[in-house]
C-alpha cells in the first residue's frame, strides 16, 4: 500500500486505494504536477444488511423505517478526515499557492532533493495556479484533520457530475510504501 502525506504537515491526504489520474484542463491540455481522484458517495454505519430479499427473513418491519446509525458520507472526504473550508477571493487563493510553492521548495531543499527536482515543481506552479483559478468560483477548499491552513486539497464538480474529483498538487505529497 502506497499512502501520499503531505509534505508540510505529514499527514495522510491520499492513499493507493484511489486510482490517481492525470488532469486535463478544459484546452485539452494535461496539468503538470496536479492529479486527480474520482469519488463517490457511500453509506456507512448501521447494523441492517439489505441481501436483495427484503423483510422475507425476520428482518425489521415495512413500518420501521430506514436504520438512523446510516450515514451517506462521501468516501475520499471520510476517508481522509477532509473539512471543507473558505479562501476568499482569487487573490487570496493566489496568495495562499505562492506561499504554498514557496513552503514546498523549503521542505523539499530542507530534505535533500535534486536541484532538478524542485525545478520541476517550481516550473508546474503556473499551470496548477491557472487551472484553478480559471475555475475558481467551483472549487471546493478542504483542510486536513489537523486543519492545517498551508495544506489543502481541492474538488471541483464536473457538468452533471452527483460527486467531485478531488485534486491534489503532487510536489506538496511524499509517497510512502506499506
Amino acid at each position: 500500500m502506497i499512502v501520499y502525506r503531505d509534505i508540510i504537515s505529514g499527514e495522510e491526504m491520499l492513499s493507493d486505494a484511489f486510482k490517481l489520474e492525470d488532469v486535463i484542463d478544459s484546452d485539452g491540455n494535461k496539468v503538470e504536477g496536479l492529479m486527480c481522484v474520482e469519488s463517490k458517495m457511500i453509506t456507512k454505519g448501521g447494523g441492517d444488511v439489505d441481501i436483495g430479499c427484503g423483510n422475507s427473513f425476520g428482518g425489521t418491519g415495512e413500518d420501521e423505517g430506514v436504520d438512523s446509525t446510516a450515514e451517506t458520507v462521501n468516501n475520499v472526504v471520510d476517508g481522509f478526515q477532509y473539512t471543507e473550508t473558505q479562501i476568499g477571493t482569487a487573490n487570496d487563493f493566489k496568495a495562499w499557492v505562492k506561499d504554498y510553492m514557496n513552503a514546498v521548495v523549503l521542505k523539499l531543499r530542507a530534505a535533500g532533493k535534486p536541484k532538478e527536482d524542485i525545478q520541476k515543481f517550481k516550473a508546474c506552479a503556473p499551470g496548477i495556479a491557472m487551472f484553478f483559478l480559471k475555475q475558481f468560483s467551483d472549487v471546493q477548499f478542504y483542510l486536513g484533520p489537523s486543519f492545517n491552513p498551508e495544506t489543502m486539497v481541492f474538488s471541483i464538480y464536473k457538468d452533471g457530475a452527483h460527486t467531485p474529483p478531488f485534486y491534489y498538487i503532487m510536489g506538496g505529497l511524499v509517497a510512502e510504501k506499506f
